[in-house]
Parts: structure tokens; C-alpha cells; sequence
């Protein structure tokens, strides 16, 4: 179903940009039958509820970790651009630097 020529430009092409251009259109809950990268149904796979809810778990534990800073000279560009959700127009580089004193807060 994944490599059907009529659905996917050069199906056996790792190209993973192709998700880029409309990321809308891919949908991983299992409704949209062309794209079904984790099952679909009785099926489908049943670490979606975990992973999303790590994905949370992950970003607070990088944001209490580190110290957030821009590259010396960039400032702050909130500038966006339009399509179906707003993106920003410059992507944000961040520079992560400790901030907690002892390193083996970092490994547990």
C-alpha cells in the first residue's frame, strides 16, 4: 500500500520531505487509507496514546533542564508565514546550555 505508484511519487525512495509539503494531508490516526504508518482499526497500533503523551513528557523535561538561548547576534523573529496553520517565517535555532548544578540530575 506504501509503495502504490499511483498514490506516491517514486514509491521505493526514502524521501522523507515528501511529508513536508502538506502535512495535513497525513493523517496518522488510521482514517486516511493511503497513509497508514501505524496500522489501522483492531490493529492499529497501540503505542500511539504513549507516544504522544511522551512527546509532552520530553519537551518540559528538555525546556526545566536547559537553559534556552539564541545564537550571539540573532534576535527573536516572531514573523509568520500563512498556509493551513501558521509557521514562522525564520526557523528558531536555540543553543541548549545546563542549568542544573549537579550532572547526575540529567541521567534519571
Amino acid at each position: 500500500m506504501h509503495r502504490d505508484p499511483q498514490v506516491w511519487d517514486n514509491p521505493s525512495e526514502f524521501k522523507p520531505e515528501r511529508f513536508l509539503i502538506d502535512p495535513s494531508r497525513w493523517d496518522y490516526s488510521g482514517n486516511n487509507f493511503q497513509y497508514l504508518p501505524f496500522g489501522s482499526g483492531r490493529r492499529i497500533c497501540p503505542g500511539i496514546p504513549l507516544a504522544e503523551r511522551m512527546l509532552v513528557y520530553v519537551l518540559a523535561s528538555l525546556l526545566h533542564s536547559f537553559e534556552w538561548q539564541l545564537p550571539k547576534g540573532n534576535d527573536l523573529d516572531l514573523s509568520e508565514k500563512f498556509g493551513i496553520v501558521l509557521k514562522k517565517k525564520i526557523p528558531l535555532i536555540a543553543i541548549p546550555a545546563r542549568r542544573l548544578s549537579r550532572l547526575e540530575l540529567y541521567t534519571k
